[in-house]
This record gives C-alpha cells, sequence and structure tokens, in this order.
C-alpha cells in the first residue's frame, strides 16, 4: 500500500504512510485544554479570564464552549469552587474524578488532531503514540485532543516547552511554521511512565 492523503487544512498536506505512520509539518498553536489544577499547576480557564488560555477561544460565552468547558447543568461551566472552570480533552480517564478525568496540558507532551484526520486514519488515534519535532528537538507525546474542522497544528504547553518554543503561551504563544508532527494509530502511547488506552471514535 503506497502512502494516503489524508486531508489538505490550509494548504497543509496530512499523509499516512503504508506502515501507519501520519504526519505533516505546520506551525503549531499551544492547546491548555485539561489543564485542571492537577500537580498545582493553573487552570486553563478561569471565571475572570485569568486562566492560561482566554475563554474566547473556550467558545465561551458566544457558543460552543460545552465542546471545552463542563457543563454543570444550569447552563455554566463547571467550577472549582474558587473561580477556576474545568476544561476537557477528548482522551478521558475512565473513573477518574472530573479534576484529574482529561489531560494535563501543563505536565503532559500532547497532540491535537484535525478531526477529519481522525475519521480518515486507518486505526485508533486518540490515545495513539505521538512525537513533535522543531528546530533539532523531539519530544514524545500522545494525541490527546481534536481541534476545530479547519484548524491543524496544535499541542500542549508540555509539549511546547519541551520543543523550547520562544513562548508556549496559549493566550500568544506558539510557532508559525516548522513543526514536525507526527503519530501511530493503533499503537498506544506510553508518556512519562504512564500507559494510554486507545479510545475509538463514538465511544
Amino acid at each position: 500500500m503506497d502512502s494516503t492523503i489524508l486531508a489538505v487544512i490550509k494548504n497543509i498536506t496530512v499523509t499516512q504512510e503504508a506502515d501507519g505512520r501520519v504526519h505533516w509539518v505546520s506551525g503549531a498553536a499551544v492547546d491548555a485544554d485539561g489543564s485542571n489544577g492537577q500537580n498545582g499547576n493553573p487552570f486553563a480557564y478561569a471565571e475572570n479570564d485569568q486562566g492560561l488560555d482566554f475563554n474566547a477561544n473556550a467558545g465561551w460565552p458566544n457558543g460552543g464552549w460545552r465542546n471545552v468547558l463542563i457543563d454543570d447543568g444550569t447552563g455554566q461551566p463547571t467550577g472549582d469552587g474558587q473561580g477556576n472552570w474545568y476544561s476537557s480533552t477528548t482522551y478521558t480517564w475512565k473513573g477518574r474524578p472530573l479534576a484529574t478525568r482529561y489531560v494535563d496540558s501543563t505536565s503532559v507532551p500532547y497532540i491535537v488532531v484535525n478531526p477529519i484526520v481522525r475519521t480518515k486514519a486507518r486505526g485508533v488515534v486518540i490515545g495513539c503514540k505521538a512525537r513533535a519535532t522543531y528546530e533539532g528537538q523531539s519530544v514524545d507525546a500522545v494525541v490527546a485532543d481534536v481541534s476545530g474542522a479547519n484548524d491543524i497544528g496544535e499541542l500542549s504547553i508540555a509539549a511546547a516547552k519541551a520543543l523550547q518554543f520562544h513562548n508556549a503561551s496559549p493566550r500568544d504563544g506558539g510557532v508559525s511554521s516548522g513543526v514536525l508532527f507526527e503519530f501511530w494509530p493503533d499503537q498506544a502511547a506510553t508518556v512519562d511512565g504512564e500507559l494510554y488506552v486507545l479510545q475509538p471514535a463514538g465511544r
């Protein structure tokens, strides 16, 4: 089987090779989702908009925020009682309490995959082994989140710091080009000694 073009997003071609590896080269935005105070680190979002990222990037208050923030059942984001809001990643740790249920952007290197790429790639994508490389630096990672349909090239705060981005802030950081993203569907990731479970779409 030859390589297959899975998608072209913002003129970035995403390819899957015969051996299963999916890859592309693009810029990289920094994603804060899943940062919920684990390990004593800050939250991604807060009621006063002083979290790691702008609340608007979670879709608050104009719409779409339930894809990122956790609805408390009254139409408001679920908070910790101290003004912080819980955010989710597509990867979910089953059976864990809300505070530790999602993948912490501040401590876990993860990459974000476009939903079209996730659907078209052969094999299970969420929870699989990944790697990002920039200017000679590489970091092993997990595919932990799904982006908007028109977005390509996003990674966690921990990944951005490991790649030595000049600015790893989700608010105004990232790089405009030159990041190699790779992931291996059906190969479960192990990051910092923790084994991830492959999570098929729709489950």
